[in-house]
């Protein structure tokens, strides 16, 4: 199989995965808007239908006393005749009124848990065959004596389900092969050279055994030509070898022609550079395709939307209008209508939509909400001014005017648009990865294992093999370097020892199994305050709120505790035992939390998902430090940052989402999924150690071990001057005030959930950019410095400056910095353990720094928590940025002095 059509079949896989998953996210966030419009237009109904049972519970007599409740309950349907039932139960579940036959069922268990946890007088809940919208009915006294209950049928919105996935498939199918096209013309321009310079160079190595001259290879052109050049060297040190010359083939004896490239960065460049090129290729198509697709499906979901809209702007002139007109036949006059302004504003704050609602006689009676147009009222004739006539004695004498925020329906608009970036840039996420995975394994594998293999042949070393297929160029290249070095094994005897084979690792061994694992490690983080509060609570002697924070406490102290040890049972059972000891334990801990149903069952769920986790993710860093060469070693760190915070912004992005579709639980269940794939993609992917992984077993250190470093005034700066505050950071503002101080000014869940996504990218990004530039000779503390003080910065600006926009800004900031700091303080810590506590050791000295940031993390989060009373939410921020400024200039101070000799030698140099 040609260079050419593997590459294609990858790029035609990738673009298909990413139409798949934004089909599929795009239509589960169309029925999302669908339902939550439903049951809003459903809570008018059963807000009117309650406030006909009212008085006579102000008088304090039960509902069943009303004389006309089952005609009262029968007027509902008339709003909308395809609602099924309409039921008037007391707080118990027993129906007192309905528009069903008798007998009555008592009302289902999951609509009455909705009920008994709504914070407002409206409430609803999705079932597997109907929308519920509640209103409770509550006497002077603010008890609940009973509610009304308006359920739909979920046909004619499955109906619009099952149309959209239709239009939308057709189209995803169409782009698809648009692109598929569109790259294999793109991949021919750009991988034709290289494909007929290997086959080229394939060919004449099994005529001749010694490669000519290349044609120019374009793409691949410098690595074809180290590769031709180290061929032909190794075949001279090959025919050497074959005369007699033992000692070539087992090493080299330093005579002869050099090979052009035998170390392992040159080797690893092959990989580096191809995917460097092909990757962005991908992008573009990823995005095209994804952009149009998205861009088509918005469309799509505006217009499935609209009727919706327009019905629920209808049913509150009906409403309103036929409440006047009962009160008019009943002798009341317009002027003499107490409380109808009032009523009308509950109303409106059930469709916020509405912006304004009014009784006209040519002048305005009655009115409630915002006026758009000073002149609304006389001209009746404005296009987009719906108004509903109040007759009496068969004349018309007054009629309903609502008029509509156009302000609302834009803001509606961009958050549907907003949620559609967000599917998009998640599903570009995703295929970026993937694609990153399969250009290695399927392209750039293997050519990076042939020109090793080649090097090291050219360098004299005869005693390697590695493993090829028979496909194309390279893998017939292989097999000839293979046949030499079995050949020359098999007359060598005993000199040569033997073949070993080659194992040659990267960070994309553990790349998307650490995406997919992070991902699913934080897909509940946006409703795992709600999901607990709804399970039952036997620790009915602890705060509310406190019980509502354990899960998150116990599993910053399952980190807290795992992390240190980490590194030695990576050593004593091996790393890939304990990915899948760690693995199955998250596994379970997942499904434990789909089936628990009380808070210390969810406490102790969510702490073991804390070990699993860790113990997994520390043992993934460890082996991406221990393949890096000590040049590459801040970029290998920032890559992997990179991807870590990838996966975090992705499943943050989607948990509340598949929670609205699937029901929080449920969640827990892709949670396990997502952990069982990642397991196995670890399991097939990771590549143990030649010597033997495990064989050096160390022992566990004990908690004193991790004092042994502070010793170090350096180690000690980075770790109370760098790490700790941004730790602190990330838990107490990050994950605690960002949502606490955006809710208390009135933004939504969903800008709420905008702009931790900020935060998240930036973090990504700029972890990256981090490790480029520390391989650029950019001083590590440099960089770690001008993170945190970009942080405290931008947490001070939002402290002073109150808002969204400031807020943002501070998330943004936080997330660059964090981004500078999060791998470079790694590396930093790397490079000491190599130099001032060489005598201590890498393990104790990582486990140390990763013990501190977690635990002064867990502290700073509760000392903060603690003092939001006294400071308030500005004040707390206050706090963490002093805080973040002050460890960066006090490490700033005793790192000073090494920062700059070794900006003056890089220099120098």
């Amino acid at each position: 199989m040609s260079l050419l059509f593997r590459t294609w079949l990858i790029f035609a896989l990738v673009i298909a995965t990413v139409q798949g998953v934004l089909l599929t996210l795009s239509v589960l966030q169309h029925d999302t808007i669908l339902s939550d419009l439903a049951r809003q237009r459903l809570s008018v109904v059963a807000q009117t239908t309650a406030a006909a049972f009212k008085p006579i519970v102000d008088l304090g007599m039960p509902l069943s006393m009303m004389r006309n409740g089952n005609a009262v309950v029968a007027r509902a349907l008339k709003t909308d005749p395809q609602i099924r039932v309409v039921n008037v139960f007391n707080p118990s579940g027993i129906v007192v009124y309905s528009t069903a036959p008798a007998p009555r069922d008592p009302i289902a268990h999951e609509v009455m848990q909705a009920m008994r946890l709504a914070d407002d007088v409206a409430w609803s809940v999705e079932t597997a065959d109907g929308f519920n919208s509640g209103y409770n009915v509550v006497n002077p006294a603010g008890k609940v004596v009973g509610a009304v209950l308006v359920t739909y049928p979920k046909d004619r919105y499955q109906d619009a389900s099952r149309a959209m996935w239709a239009r939308t498939a057709q189209t995803a199918a169409l782009i698809w092969v648009v692109f598929v096209a569109l790259s294999y013309v793109v991949l021919w321009l750009f991988l034709t050279a290289p494909q007929r310079a290997l086959a080229r160079l394939a060919a004449q190595l099994d005529e001749s055994g010694t490669p000519a001259a290349v044609p120019r290879a374009g793409l691949l052109s410098a690595e074809i030509e180290r590769l031709a050049d180290n061929l032909a060297v190794a075949k001279r040190r090959f025919d050497a070898a074959w005369t007699g010359s033992a000692a070539a083939a087992v090493g080299g004896d330093g005579d002869g022609p050099q090979p052009a490239a035998a170390g392992k960065k040159e080797t690893r460049s092959v990989a580096r550079k191809t995917a460097a090129r092909l990757v962005p290729i991908a992008a573009l198509l990823i995005l095209g395709s994804a952009a149009i697709l998205g861009a088509t499906t918005l469309a799509a979901v505006n217009r499935s939307i609209e009727p919706e809209l327009a019905a629920r702007t209808n049913l509150i002139g009906t409403v309103v209008s036929d409440n006047v007109q009962r009160a008019v036949e009943a002798g009341v006059p317009l002027d003499g209508l107490v409380g109808a302004e009032s009523y009308f504003g509950e109303m409106l704050q059930r469709l916020p939509e509405v912006a304004y609602i009014a009784v006209a006689t040519g002048r305005i009676v009655l009115e409630a909400g915002n006026r758009i147009d000073p002149y609304l009222a006389p001209p009746r004739e404005r296009k987009d001014v719906r108004s509903h006539p109040i007759l009496h004695d068969g004349k018309e004498i007054a009629y309903v005017v609502i008029d509509i925020d156009p302000g609302f329906i834009a803001k509606r608009f961009r958050d549907v648009f907003l949620d559609m970036l967000v599917v998009v840039l998640v599903t570009v996420i995703v295929a970026f990865e993937l694609m990153v995975l399969l250009t290695s394994g399927s392209i750039t594998a293997s050519l990076d294992r042939l020109q090793r293999l080649a090097a090291m042949q050219a360098a004299g070393d005869f005693t390697m093999r590695v493993a090829h297929g028979a496909r194309g160029a390279v893998d017939r290249m292989t097999a000839v370097l293979v046949g030499r070095a079995e050949r020359l094994n098999t007359r060598l005897g005993r000199a040569a020892g033997g073949l070993v084979t080659l194992r040659v690792r990267h960070l994309t061994d553990v790349r998307l199994p650490v995406f997919l694992l992070a991902a699913a490690n934080e897909l509940p983080l946006s409703f795992m305050p709600i999901y607990t509060r709804a399970a039952e609570n036997p620790w009915l002697w602890l705060d509310p709120n406190v019980v509502i924070s354990l899960p998150l406490a116990g599993y910053l102290l399952a980190v807290l505790l795992s992390a240190p040890y980490a590194g030695a049972l990576a050593q004593r059972w091996g790393r890939r035992r304990l990915i899948t000891l760690a693995g199955i334990l998250t596994l379970l801990a997942n499904i434990g939390l789909f089936l628990a149903t009380t808070v210390p069952e969810i406490v102790l769920a969510r702490t073991a998902t804390g070990v699993g986790y860790i113990l997994v993710m520390l043992a993934c860093q460890d082996y991406a430090l221990e393949i890096a060469p000590a040049t590459e070693r801040d970029r290998t760190l920032g890559a992997f940052t990179s991807v870590l915070l990838g996966g975090i912004f992705c499943g943050t992005a989607l948990g509340a989402m598949l929670a609205d579709r699937l029901g929080q639980s449920n969640v827990f269940l892709v949670s396990a999924a997502l952990v069982a794939v990642s397991a196995l993609l670890f399991l097939h992917f990771l590549v143990p150690r030649d010597s033997g992984e495990g064989a050096a077993a160390s022992r566990v250190p004990a908690p004193l071990r991790l004092l042994a470093p502070l010793r170090n005034v350096r180690f000690a700066l980075l770790v109370f001057g760098i790490s700790i505050p941004a730790s602190v950071l990330l838990q107490a503002f990050v994950s605690f005030l960002v949502a606490l101080t955006l809710d208390q000014i009135g933004i939504s869940t969903a800008d709420i959930g905008r702009t931790l996504m900020t935060y998240f990218i930036a973090a990504a990004l700029f972890s990256t950019l981090a490790g480029r530039a520390a391989e650029r000779g950019v001083p590590g503390e440099i960089i770690a410095l001008s993170g945190q003080l970009l942080a405290g910065c931008a947490l001070l600006l939002a402290a002073a400056w109150q808002g969204q926009i400031a807020m943002l800004g501070a998330a943004l900031g936080a997330g660059i910095g964090h981004g500078l700091v999060r791998s470079t303080q790694v590396s930093i810590a790397v490079t000491l353990a190599e130099t001032e506590l060489r005598h201590v050791g890498p393990t104790a000295v990582l486990g140390a720094l990763r013990a501190w940031e977690r635990g002064g993390g867990l502290i700073g989060l509760l000392a903060v928590a603690a003092l939001i009373g006294a400071l308030g939410y500005t004040g707390a921020i206050a706090l963490v940025a002093i805080w973040t400024l002050a460890g960066a200039v006090a490490y700033a101070a005793v790192a000073g002095p090494a920062i700059r000799r070794i900006w003056s030698q890089a220099f120098a140099e």
